[in-house]
C-alpha cells in the first residue's frame, strides 16, 4: 500500500501508519488505538476461538436473522417507469 505517495508499506501495517498520522497532525490516538483493540477482539473472538472451542460467540442472534428473509429479492418494474428520456417520435409536442 501507499500512503500519500510517500512511502510504500504492507496492508498489515495501515493500523500503525494511521496511528502514526494521527499523532502526527495532533489528533488523539486513543481513537486508532481503541479501534486497533476492537478489531483484535473480533479476529480472535470470530476466527481463532472459534477455530479453539468450536462455539461462536459473535453469531448472530436468531430474533434478528428473523427480521430479514432468507428468499431472494425481485424488485419489479413498472411498466411506466423510465430511466431515460422517451425517443423524440413519442414526446409531447410543445404548446407555446
Amino acid at each position: 500500500m501507499s500512503f500519500l505517495g510517500l512511502f510504500t508499506f504492507t496492508a498489515a501495517y495501515l493500523p500503525w501508519v494511521l496511528l502514526g498520522f494521527s499523532v502526527l497532525v495532533g489528533a488523539s490516538a486513543w481513537v486508532d488505538l481503541l479501534g486497533m483493540i476492537a478489531g483484535h477482539a473480533y479476529y480472535f473472538l470470530e476466527d481463532v476461538y472459534t477455530r479453539m472451542t468450536g462455539r461462536r460467540p459473535l453469531k448472530t442472534p436468531s430474533f434478528i436473522k428473523a427480521m430479514f428473509a432468507d428468499d431472494a429479492v425481485v424488485v419489479a418494474r413498472p411498466a411506466n417507469v423510465r430511466f431515460a428520456p422517451p425517443p423524440a417520435d413519442e414526446r409531447p409536442p410543445f404548446e407555446n
